[in-house]
């Protein structure tokens, strides 16, 4: 599993930088993936999913929001009128990428309630999935918009 950290969202969660601290909470997040809440919330392009974790650090409470999209299954293989279809080959799925979109305090106004039901973070999650979504579509060799951990 690979955390992606946008440049926009680590200028607007992060204040511009991915502390000691995140870094270690992002260990945290690989080591037990299974820890995180997966969350709904309307409008997520196909295959997306929402996990939300909670985290402890010397510094208070931490709520992070990821977003994972997931790739499409493969196409089903074709088989010619009365054969059965080759199985196909196994396929090595490719490795979680999830995008951070919050690194919030418990005490925001999102950090405390990242639900569908929070106007605040219903707002707020839009305009991150969309500054997070246009970096990692112009991100470049030449010219990287994000970070990976």
């Amino acid at each position: 599993m690979d955390i992606i950290v946008p440049f926009s969202i680590r200028k607007r969660e992060l204040d511009g930088t991915v502390s000691a601290e995140a870094k270690k909470v992002f260990e945290k997040v690989k080591e037990s993936p299974k820890l995180a809440v997966t969350i709904s919330a309307k409008a997520l392009p196909p295959r997306m999913k929402l996990h939300k974790f909670y985290a402890t650090t010397a510094d208070g409470a931490r709520r992070l929001l990821f977003f994972c999209q997931y790739a499409p299954p493969p196409p089903a293989a074709k088989s010619e009128p009365g054969k059965k279809a080759p199985a196909p080959p196994p396929a090595k799925p490719p490795p979680e990428r999830w995008v951070l979109l919050f690194y919030r305090d418990k005490g925001d106004a999102v950090g405390d309630n990242m639900s569908p039901k929070n106007a605040a973070f219903v707002s707020q999650m839009e305009r991150n999935l969309i500054e997070a979504m246009k970096d990692l579509q112009l991100d470049t060799p030449q010219n990287h918009l994000y970070e990976q951990f």
